[in-house]
């Protein structure tokens, strides 16, 4: 039985870490020792975040985590597993095309170019 693959440390967790250590800085220079307990916590819930089994609950709450984290460039290709994004030759237009079919006559609704796009695949079937 090969070992399941755990979560790594994703934003959420890279911000709980930062934001605990920044806090055990100014606690230390301003002298209030008797809360640092708060930075432990904050690197105990990273901690248990990266250990989590549960993947799709972490998943989920890091996702929710980067829609307000200004940091992150939310794009459709970082939460779309199944197609790729491209732009329209002509008017530049985001159009989205499915993965895995070789190649593929694309047409762009806003001004009706076509053309043809090679998705990434195994074997490439050709078009007739």
């Amino acid at each position: 039985m090969s070992p399941r693959k755990r979560s790594a440390i994703d934003e959420l967790s890279l911000f709980l870490i930062t934001i605990a250590f920044i806090a055990a800085i100014i606690m230390i220079f301003l002298n209030l020792h008797r809360f640092i307990f708060l930075t432990w916590i904050l690197l105990l819930i990273a901690y248990w975040r990266s250990l989590s089994k549960n993947r799709s609950k972490r998943y989920r709450e890091n996702q929710t985590f980067n829609k307000f984290n200004p940091f992150v460039k939310n794009t459709p290709q970082d939460v779309d597993v199944e197609y790729n994004y491209i732009n329209c030759k002509e008017c530049s237009q985001l159009l989205r095309i499915p993965k895995k079919t070789g190649h593929i006559k694309v047409t762009c609704p806003e001004c009706n170019h076509s053309f043809i796009k090679k998705t990434i695949r195994g074997r490439i079937n050709r078009l007739k």
